[in-house]
């Protein structure tokens, strides 16, 4: 175990139903890069809420809070895998730190990957792994066919197998939550973005396969696990970068991509910027070029080609595994009538023959959906041909690239849409199919780049995924592939200037594609994934080489899957007030400063579906203290709340039935001084009459300042506390507290005190896909965590539930960074037959105080 990293030091993925923050989102020091890269800050309403954007990557300079810790302390033995200064300069550290490391310096050639683990297994666990590969002197450099055919087992496949035998050992062993992943990445000192050159594209497959194998760790339960990929600074020596990696073990964030030094670190973060349409389009597509189309026999590759093709007079070279088609007579007029049926007739048929029936059909529908390209293309005008050839085989596509370019002249274009891939746990990924996937996007990008290299290539386009930009559940192979092939083609924009060179990181489609498959669609669907329309993607697409190809890596994706990753994506300006609560939209031009109206829904808002009182939706007092803190900021002119006083919960707003609720967050004296504020709402029955009109639920008054007032605190750290895991109440328990909730870790009790570790979320947690990320007053998730914390103390006590009522005072000091390990400090001040009054304090990673509660009343629940 690392202490430090071990509570909230994962990135939660947006593959699950989380959410996603960047390290140091409120309050943390900010400065201009020194990497060559193009700062841009968009409002959050710029972004479109709805339908799929086109987002460029870029780096942002992040420093860590001053007080942050340097190291971490670890406890268990390492792996460390490569042979180059980096991993020499990681075992000297890690043994100053009292840590035996076991290195593996080749897991290729005649290495068997699975004896050599068992031999340091036989000896003792290795819950922490050190992924350098990337920096050997014999990693890819280059886009050579190759020399890629001799390092791709010691650079991918061998520390594919041992990711896949550590992270399931640890799995087995219960040593999960104990673990961590170190990938350090040889990107040029920026991971290829904004410019620099990208010195090793193996540092795209490992970074994707790290990004997938921490979603799943999460799908599995394992959410504590840090899985990071760290990149080397320009200039930075082997020591300097070690000092950087341990600092980043120390200090827990949602960074999961950075780049380091000793002293200073950077993220990536997405920037929306649609393509400009104003360029001219004469210039980058030449009428009747050639363009090699891999994959292009069907699916979204030939979809998008074939209106490109059209559009500009190309001609294509399809090229894809399955065989030429050769239809028996009638099967296209079949297909096209009832594509059932015939299914059913080809299975039936390949049953009776002995065949199998599954496979039998795959291919026939392979061969009908290409000739059904071919005929389409024929239709349209386009001058098209197709060839069956495994695209991976370099010999084979210089063969046939040779032979077309002799027929129809040199080759213009390129896209790169070939792909193969299987959903399968990361432990039951077979060889076979791993190397499958590989080959289709690695070594097809390699022997496609190695064929035209003499050619006046104007585009050289990869068809990616999110899945490897992101990391997916089942996908570890798919998203290594998938992020090395941007990588690739990262570096070929390099070496070769003159060719435009992206790839798209798409979104799923939603009637075409790999993600139009019914499991696949299901699997979507229940992370609750919105498919992009196939006409959209197409219209992406065709902008980007008409008017983009201004960055080697496009991301395709929605504001709500975005902002998962990147926060940044819809930072508001400095001088613009953001209301999560009271202005979701954040477009409001006018607002009535003594009267907001708020409309709540149980359905929609995570902070009432997953906070239930007797099993129902119940706004949680942290929430409600939110709203009007908002409507006193607003109200004030000012840029914060330092304090909150008086803060009364008269009643339970609860919801009796699925149907939004309008609230009114009124000043009770608008013209004077006190800033007090209340909520109101109407009582209803179930069938909705009126029971009150008006009735007040919470009050509370506000103390606003230009400047924010963050103190240090002192906790009593230096007592032994016995720390356990917290077990959260199932739904249908009396209070119940949702996945977004569940911020508080670990707690320890003595008598009459508590501590308790919290694991700071992203505001995104609590307050849904739609609300913003910043500009928020209180951290409303890990405030209800001290909360809980201080009813487990109380439970403790009295053997009683409760509810909270009121608190004296709030001390508000600043936002905690989106995984950020807080700690609470609760005491138990009196008790009676009503309930308690408590006291509690919640201070950040460095002693900076979050929150400071004072006389906080509870009452018992009868």
């Amino acid at each position: 175990m690392i202490e430090g990293i071990a509570h909230g030091a994962g990135v939660h993925p947006a593959s699950l139903h989380h959410d996603h923050g960047s390290g140091n989102e409120n309050g943390a020091s900010q400065h201009a890069t020194e990497l060559p890269v193009r700062l841009h800050t968009a409002p959050e309403a710029e972004v479109p809420s709805h339908g799929t954007c086109r987002f460029l990557l870029d780096v942002v300079r992040r420093d860590r809070r001053a007080g942050t810790p340097t190291a971490p302390k670890f406890h268990g033995d390492a792996i460390v895998v490569g042979d180059n200064p980096i991993a020499s300069a990681l075992i000297r550290r890690l043994k100053q730190l009292g840590v035996t490391t076991h290195p593996l310096k080749d897991v290729g050639g005649d290495i068997n990957v699975d004896d050599a683990l068992k031999s340091i297994w036989s000896a003792s666990e290795t819950p922490h792994l050190f992924l350098t590969t990337p920096h050997d002197k014999t990693s890819l450099r280059s886009l050579d066919a190759n020399l890629w055919a001799e390092r791709r087992q010691s650079g991918i496949f061998g520390v594919f197998r041992v990711c896949q035998l550590w992270m399931q050992r640890m799995i087995d062993l219960n040593q999960m939550s104990q673990a961590s992943l170190v990938t350090t990445t040889n990107g040029g000192g920026a991971m290829g973005l904004g410019g620099t050159r990208l010195e090793s594209p193996e540092s795209g497959g490992l970074a994707g396969l790290t990004k997938a194998m921490l979603i799943e760790s999460w799908m599995r339960g394992f959410r504590e696990t840090p899985m990071k990929v760290i990149e080397i600074a320009n200039g930075c020596t082997p020591d300097r970068f070690v000092d950087g990696i341990m600092r980043e073990l120390a200090v827990p964030s949602y960074d999961e991509e950075t780049i380091v030094d000793a002293d200073r670190r950077w993220t990536i973060r997405a920037r929306y910027e649609p393509v400009n349409k104003n360029s001219s389009a004469s210039t980058r597509i030449t009428p009747r070029g050639t363009w090699i189309v891999s994959g292009g026999g069907r699916g979204i590759t030939a979809m998008t080609a074939m209106e490109l093709a059209q559009r500009h007079d190309l001609k294509l070279v399809l090229l894809g595994t399955a065989p030429a088609p050769a239809l028996q007579p009638g099967i296209r007029e079949r297909g096209c009538e009832n594509r059932s049926q015939l299914r059913r007739d080809v299975m039936l048929s390949a049953q009776q023959a002995g065949l199998n029936p599954i496979e039998t059909w795959r291919d026939t529908e392979k061969s009908l959906e290409i000739d059904m390209t071919l005929v389409e293309c024929a239709q349209r005008g386009i001058e098209a041909i197709y060839y069956s050839v495994d695209v991976s085989d370099a010999a084979a596509v210089s063969e046939i690239v040779s032979q077309v370019r002799k027929t129809h002249g040199p080759i213009r274009g390129v896209i790169h849409g070939a792909g193969a891939g299987q959903d399968s746990r990361f432990d039951r990924k077979r060889p076979d199919k791993v190397e499958k996937c590989i080959r289709a996007k690695v070594d097809g990008c390699m022997a496609l780049a190695a064929a035209t290299v003499d050619d006046p290539l104007e585009w050289f386009v990869g068809f990616g995924s999110i899945s490897g930009r992101f990391g997916a559940n089942g996908h570890t192979d798919y998203s290594l592939a998938n992020d090395m092939l941007a990588k690739c083609i990262n570096r070929l924009s390099s070496d070769r200037p003159s060719v435009r060179c992206v790839t798209f990181h798409w979104h799923a489609w939603g009637d075409i594609g790999m993600a139009a498959k019914p499991e696949a669609k299901l699997a979507l669907e229940m992370i609750g994934m919105q498919f992009m329309p196939a006409e959209e993607g197409l219209q992406h697409f065709l902008n980007e080489l008409e008017f983009g190809g201004d960055s080697p890596e496009v991301l395709i994706t929605d504001r709500n899957y975005v902002r998962k990753f990147f926060p940044d994506v819809e930072r508001t300006t400095a001088t613009s007030h953001t209301l999560p609560i009271l202005d979701s939209t954040g477009k409001s031009a006018t607002r009535d400063v003594a009267n907001h109206v708020v409309t709540l829904d149980p359905v929609t808002d995570r902070f009432l579906k997953e906070h239930r009182i007797n099993d129902r939706p119940t706004l949680p007092f942290v929430v409600a203290l939110e709203m009007m803190a908002e409507a006193a900021l607003l109200s004030s002119g000012n840029g914060f709340v330092t304090k909150c006083t008086s803060a009364q919960a008269l009643q339970a707003i609860k919801f009796v039935t699925d149907d939004a609720m309008a609230v009114e967050v009124n000043a009770t004296d608008p013209t004077g001084q006190l800033n007090h504020w209340t909520i109101k709402a109407d009582l209803r029955r179930k069938d909705g009459r009126l029971v009150e009109e008006g009735r007040t639920y919470f009050e509370a008054a506000f103390v606003t300042s230009p400047t924010a007032v963050v103190p240090n605190t002192s906790l009593p750290l230096d007592r032994a506390w016995n720390f356990h895991a917290i077990d959260y109440l199932p739904p249908g328990a009396v209070v119940y507290h949702g996945e977004p909730l569940q911020a508080l870790r670990e707690i320890a009790i003595a008598p009459g005190e508590a501590m308790g570790r919290i694991a700071a979320p992203s505001p995104a947690h609590l307050g849904g896909e739609n609300r913003p990320l910043s500009g928020w007053v209180f951290p409303c998730a890990a405030m209800d965590a001290v909360l809980y914390a201080a009813a487990t103390l109380a439970y403790h006590e009295s053997g009683k539930p409760s509810l909270p009522v009121s608190f004296e005072e709030i001390q508000i000091g600043r936002q905690p960074d989106p995984g950020e390990p807080l700690i609470t400090h609760i005491r138990a001040i009196q008790s009676d037959e009503r309930g308690m009054i408590l006291a509690a304090d919640l201070a950040g990673q460095n002693g900076d105080l979050i929150l400071s509660l004072h006389c906080y009343r509870i009452n018992w629940i009868r």
